[in-house]
């Protein structure tokens, strides 16, 4: 072999070689730069994944908020009425009539079953069910609970220390307590209790004797104008039928709404406040 083609053939194989290593070399930049593109559109994903996760939770947080304080206006509203409600001597038939503000109960609970979480919910739940307890007691009870209230008023305004007719009624239901659960259901659905109360033995004769006493006293107030007959007989069937009175009932119903209220307020505050958010 000559010399000249040897040399052509180290050439061609210098040549050879420069272009497999060049060709590779741009293989291994061009794999870098996919690589190094695949790590930019990884985190940018990831930053936007990020960033919309944040802004959906902070929109869901702003509705649950708006929820919440949609139901603690109108619980609110209906606590203060239902305080009204209670007061002494509160006779107006509107300060009774819950059917509106119990719709705006349910209203707003509907936007917090919506929005959750269920901790929330659950204390929303409260303020629902208290409230309806509410108005049912009133809706049932509210002609007897306006004559009581009445009659307390009536009291208040003369001499403190005279309460016959109270202490008649209070004793006409202290008997009614003794009886057994059978007698007073008897009496409860009696349309004469009187006349039912004679046929129940010796309790029933004290029953009979506490009543009388009881109707006694509350006459006078009918004649006078305070009461009407109506609010004077529903006044004796409260004493002497119910083992617990609605002006108990009544006091006792205004407290838990309270309690309900106060519920629900630490727990959406808790939510609303959490440092991470709610899997519910």
């Amino acid at each position: 072999m000559s010399p000249e083609l040897i040399t052509a053939i180290a050439t061609l194989t210098g040549v050879a070689l420069g272009i497999a290593g060049t060709l590779s070399a741009a293989r291994i930049q061009a794999k870098g730069s996919h690589a190094q593109a695949d790590a930019t559109y990884r985190a940018a994903q990831t930053t936007a994944t990020t960033q919309y996760a944040a802004t959906l939770e902070q929109q869901n947080r702003a509705a649950q908020r708006a929820a919440y304080v949609g139901l603690l206006a109108v619980a609110r509203d209906f606590t203060l009425r239902a305080e009204h409600a209670t007061l002494l001597g509160a006779r107006d038939r509107a300060a009774h009539d819950f059917r509106d503000p119990l719709r705006q109960v349910e209203a707003a609970f509907a936007a917090v079953a919506l929005e959750g979480p269920d901790t929330v919910l659950e204390a929303a739940r409260a303020i629902e069910r208290r409230a309806f307890n509410f108005a049912v007691l009133l809706e049932n009870h509210g002609e007897a609970y306006r004559a009581w209230n009445t009659l307390y008023e009536h009291h208040l305004q003369g001499q403190l220390s005279e309460f016959p007719a109270i202490e008649s009624l209070n004793r006409l239901r202290s008997v009614n307590r003794e009886l057994s659960t059978a007698e007073h259901l008897r009496l409860a659905a009696s349309a004469d209790q009187s006349a039912t109360a004679a046929e129940m033995g010796e309790i029933g004769s004290r029953w009979q004797a506490e009543y009388v006493r009881a109707s006694s006293h509350l006459d006078a107030f009918v004649r006078e104008g305070v009461l009407v007959e109506r609010e004077k007989e529903d006044i004796l069937r409260d004493a002497g039928g119910w083992r617990q009175g609605i002006c108990d009932l009544m006091t006792m119903a205004g407290e838990d709404l309270d309690a309900a209220l106060a519920g629900f307020i630490e727990a959406a505050r808790t939510h609303l406040t959490a440092t991470t958010p709610d899997s519910s």
